[in-house]
């Protein structure tokens, strides 16, 4: 089963090199990168060290980001093992009341997340959350992934695999927006694909969108912009299943979504 996606046409504004996602990308990445060269050590360390805590509560004003340029980045679980890998991201029980951004800036970059045996589970979150969410109404959430000559896979081969990726989403059991959640992902000349390939494979794949039982009763701003890239979607192997919310909201109410904390 192949799934084709129409993703909102691009602006003419966004042409311009200084506001193409309508943020300036240009001036987001010349200042992130030139950051990096000189701490890649450092920033690596903080986006992929392991906290998970049991509760996160944002207060203040918490600011995640991960710069990356001409670099692969990789999570991959093979036979009867689980990777999780979390960029600028937040994993646990997540109460906003402050002001949480989240960013993730590439240039010519891989971001590969991948379940590659039978039983593997594989999860893979940039400037996103996972777990049970909250974004209060005193709060604020800012998700950015910015992309540029960038590939993104999300990829579920052999039985039973299943694999998850968040771009600049929520993915929980119990999402509650009574505050202002702003979810945007740009790609620029990239490509990025969700693939379930295998007996009974599940693949799931989120760009600036809620996925679980979803509640918003604030406001929720929710924009994919995409010019010269492809996005993917693809089922290829027996009962296999492909989901890939772009933009969206999904409440987990399909026979076969492999949702978060089994709300389905």
């Amino acid at each position: 089963m192949s799934t084709a996606l129409t993703v909102q046409k691009l602006p003419k504004k966004f042409v311009s090199t200084k506001q193409i996602f309508n943020f300036e990308i240009g001036e987001i990445i010349m200042k992130k990168l030139a950051f990096f060269a000189l701490s890649a050590f450092a920033a690596a360390a903080m986006a992929a060290g392991p906290v998970s805590p049991s509760a996160i509560t944002i207060s203040g004003t918490s600011n995640q980001t991960a710069a990356m340029a001409l670099s692969t980045v990789m999570n991959k679980s093979n036979a009867n093992n689980t990777a999780m890998q979390n960029l600028a991201s937040n994993a646990g029980d997540i109460q906003i009341k402050g002001t949480s951004n989240q960013t993730v800036v590439t240039l010519g970059a891989t971001i590969k997340n991948e379940a590659v045996d039978k039983n593997d589970w594989a999860n893979q979150n940039i400037s996103s959350n996972a777990g049970d969410v909250e974004v209060a109404k005193s709060g604020k959430s800012n998700q950015l992934t910015a992309l540029v000559g960038t590939t993104v896979t999300n990829k579920a081969k052999g039985g039973d695999a299943e694999a998850l990726q968040n771009l600049a989403s929520n993915n929980g059991n119990g999402i509650l927006i009574t505050g202002t959640s702003n979810q945007t992902v740009g790609g620029l000349f990239g490509t990025v694909s969700n693939e379930a390939n295998g007996a009974s494979a599940r693949a799931t794949q989120n760009l600036s969108s809620n996925f679980g039982k979803v509640t918003i009763a604030g406001t929720s701003t929710q924009s994919t912009y995409v010019l010269g890239s492809s996005v993917v979607n693809l089922a290829s192997g027996k009962n296999s299943h492909a989901i890939q919310n772009i933009a969206s909201n999904d409440a987990c109410n399909e026979p076969q979504d492999p949702c978060p904390n089994g709300c389905n």
